[in-house]
């Protein structure tokens, strides 16, 4: 069973989107990390992240903690192998945004074919909520009420939270705002880089024509396919992320390539014949980059 896996999801409308997913063992839970990249902005309404591992499905709502990043809880019960996608809830509507698997490259309609209305299913109505609560001899009337409030107002009292900062803060009595751990892209998928760097052969003839870089092939299929990954260094720090498929130029990029590819030919007197689309991503942020390819 793995400690710690990290895994890029790609966008379910074949934009730009994209989210590092980071998993991490904890006793008998794993803690898991989402940060959202290449988002104008947050998606309204609420997000949850569904698995299936060995044919079972498994939901987790997902937890707001800064700026594009959602954390969240699950038991460890979950294999080596499995897919996923993020779908967001708002309103009475249902939208899968992201998905991916942990091994290799996943279909969209297999990942979503699996989770099946266990994870997309739409939010239950308010008849059905009103039939459980009874069912359950839940009833919230106003003495209810009055004794939830006053055991809050307990808990919150000006002697216990006195010496809270965050109070202050959420009074407007202060501008000091709680402290959000920036993290970087690249740091956020090094262990799925460094696996396949580790795991595919080189490819050699881009390292000589693209100075400070080093790329591997990665095969998909089984049946000689790949695409190539590369890294690109600036004062021996990782300055960009890119991805490449071969090809012979056409007038328009794959379309299995999101951001800005550039075509990049292996024979520069003849740029129509064989190369590479190349796209580029920043390593520390993560965006798309309009990358120059000479």
């Amino acid at each position: 069973m793995f400690t710690k896996k990290s895994l890029v999801l790609l966008s379910v409308s074949d934009s730009s989107e994209k989210a590092v997913l980071t998993l991490e063992r904890d006793g008998e839970m794993i803690n898991g990390r989402l940060r959202l990249y290449n988002f104008s902005k947050e998606p309204d309404g609420i997000l949850s992240l569904g698995f299936l591992s060995d044919g079972k499905v498994k939901k987790c709502g997902l937890a707001r903690s800064g700026n594009m990043l959602f954390t969240f809880k699950t038991d460890s019960q979950l294999d080596d192998k499995f897919s996923c996608a993020v779908v967001n809830f708002f309103g009475a509507k249902v939208t899968p945004l992201l998905y991916g698997a942990s091994e290799g490259t996943a279909k969209l309609e297999d990942v979503l074919g699996g989770l099946g209305e266990e994870v997309l299913q739409t939010s239950p109505s308010v008849e059905k909520v009103e039939k459980l609560l009874d069912e359950a001899g839940v009833d919230f009337d106003d003495e209810v009420k009055a004794e939830i409030n006053s055991a809050i107002d307990q808990e919150f009292d000006d002697e216990k939270c006195k010496h809270c900062k965050y109070k202050n803060c959420f009074f407007g009595e202060t501008t000091v705002q709680p402290e959000v751990k920036k993290n970087s892209f690249i740091g956020d998928i090094k262990g799925q880089i460094d696996n396949l760097f580790q795991n595919n052969p080189k490819e050699s003839f881009l390292e000589e024509m693209i100075p400070n870089s080093k790329w591997v092939r990665v095969e998909f299929d089984g049946e000689g396919d790949y695409y190539i990954l590369g890294l690109i260094y600036e004062n021996q720090k990782i300055k960009y992320v890119c991805y490449g498929v071969p090809g012979i130029y056409q007038k328009t990029p794959p379309k299995q390539l999101s951001g800005y590819p550039v075509w990049f030919p292996l024979d520069s007197e003849k740029r129509e014949s064989f190369g590479y689309w190349l796209t580029y991503q920043d390593a520390e942020s993560g965006e798309s980059i309009k990358a120059v390819v000479e």
